[in-house]
């Protein structure tokens, strides 16, 4: 490698770090666990081009930035899409597969996941749970990762909440048993007409439920039954 190669090597190395730094401020703070399916492959796919770009040193840095411009643009408007689209969420981000409800073992998630009874008595066991009777919920996340509720920790109902950004979670409703008569019996009581005012609903275990209306409304409400 001559002199002017090396020179060349160390500024696009320089570059291609503050560009990257850039690329990842625009792509949003995410700790590594949180990280996606759909994330991964960004990463990936911008880490194999900034590779090919610094292996071949006389290559302009345009045949670098320009894919990766046009990955994260895509990455900003799908992740935009997701925050209005829950579907479109789901299937980018995945959707957490509830594995123990109840103390109880729902074997065809386990199945569907792929996600072995050993695997989860590992996770049990690291958390120092000795028998599935404890838990009220185990979740395996859209990452990957397993959330696991105590019975003796339990403060929800359910772990989702029954209203996120205007939309009912259908999933926590049949599993409250609850109508939708019964949902905006709930929230008329914090005197909202509709399930559009509201951006958060979450049912306690002591029958209470936390209320929380979109920013043009304007009150925070925790009613009884």
């Amino acid at each position: 490698m001559s002199f002017n190669e090396a020179i060349l090597l160390i500024l696009k190395t320089i570059f291609c770090y503050v560009f990257l730094f850039g690329v990842l401020k625009i792509m949003g703070k995410r700790e590594l666990g949180e990280i996606s399916t759909f994330d991964v492959v960004v990463f990936l796919v911008i880490s194999e081009l900034f590779s090919l770009s610094l292996n071949h040193v006389n290559t302009s840095l345009l045949y670098t930035v320009l894919p990766i411009a046009v990955i994260v643009i895509l990455q900003v408007i799908t992740a935009f899409i997701s925050l209005k689209n829950k579907k479109i969420r789901n299937f980018m981000e995945g959707k957490a597969s509830y594995i123990i409800v109840d103390g109880k073992i729902n074997q065809e998630e386990l199945k569907k996941n792929r996600y072995s009874l050993t695997d989860l008595c590992l996770q049990l066991r690291q958390k120092e749970i000795q028998s599935i009777s404890e838990v009220a919920f185990a979740l395996l996340e859209g990452n990957g990762s397993l959330s696991i509720i105590k019975k003796s920790e339990q403060k929800l109902k359910f772990p989702e909440p029954l209203i996120e950004d205007g939309l009912l979670n259908k999933t926590c409703l049949n599993y409250l048993k609850f109508s939708l008569e019964d949902v905006y019996k709930e929230i008329a009581k914090a005197n909202y007409k509709s399930i559009d005012e509201i951006y958060y609903m979450e049912a306690n275990l002591d029958n209470t439920f936390l209320i929380i209306p979109k920013e043009k409304f304007n009150n925070v409400n925790s009613i009884k039954n």
